[in-house]
């Protein structure tokens, strides 16, 4: 468990996550207001706010982010950061927005996996997010292989929508 209270970072090292947190998240189309809190959260690294519209939307980053990042066993920030940007997109996508009004929180989750996976840019990365959409179904009482075959159905209609 961590500590109560990250180490305090220098103003150039906070600016500098800052810096790469936004660009991350403009890569990977997040519109909305993007922020960094040297906090911890204890949410997993980052957390997606549904403002009154995409404009207002919030992604706030924190320090589990960068901490996952550091650790190769770990999500990287772009599949973090990808994966909030899947909830952006399930709720905001034009095309999405009938599952959104229908789904569970389960759901929603598997389907940010997947649209992250799909937008990430990275094999590493999708992967990671592919196989966190499958260990969530299963976790539900899906058997493997069954939850890997409705998370590829589901990749390709996301990729068909997109």
């Amino acid at each position: 468990m961590p500590a109560d209270s990250p180490p305090p970072l220098s103003a150039a090292k906070l600016r500098a996550r800052r810096r790469r947190v936004e660009e991350i998240a403009r890569r990977l189309g997040f519109v909305g207001r993007v922020d960094y809190q040297h906090v911890y959260s204890r949410s997993g690294g980052a957390s997606y706010g549904q403002g009154p519209s995409a404009d207002e939307d919030l992604l706030i980053v924190y320090v589990e982010a960068f901490e996952r990042d550091a650790d190769p066993n770990e999500f990287s920030l772009n599949a973090i950061l990808a994966h909030e940007r899947g909830h952006q997109l399930f709720v905001r996508h034009r095309r999405l927005a009938n599952w959104a009004a229908r789904a569970s929180p389960v759901t929603e989750e598997v389907l940010a996996s997947i649209l992250g996976g799909i937008i990430c840019g990275d094999d590493q990365d999708q992967n990671d997010l592919v196989s966190k959409a499958v260990f969530d179904l299963v976790r539900r009482g899906i058997a493997p292989d069954d939850a890997l075959g409705m998370v590829r159905g589901l990749m390709e209609i996301l990729e068909a929508l997109l």
